[in-house]
């Protein structure tokens, strides 16, 4: 069984096995309180649609399926 977080808080590093995780940028933290605030003036959003990227930091806890070998 493999098992997968999300946002990589430091804590999954220490877990045992440590999680494997998807990394958000922080560029959406900053992008998401610049456009509240841009809201609060009754101002439009730089952007009606915002796609950020995001990677995957693979560890221990995830693993191929039986009988597959990862490349």
């Amino acid at each position: 069984m493999s098992v997968v977080g999300f946002d990589d808080l430091p804590e999954v590093r220490w877990s045992a096995p440590p999680l494997t995780t998807v990394r958000r940028p922080a560029d959406m933290g900053r992008l998401a309180v610049r456009t509240v605030l841009r809201l609060t003036r009754d101002e439009q959003p730089d952007a009606p649609r915002v796609e950020l990227g995001t990677d995957l930091v693979v560890r221990a806890g995830t693993a191929a399926p039986a009988g597959h070998r990862l490349s």
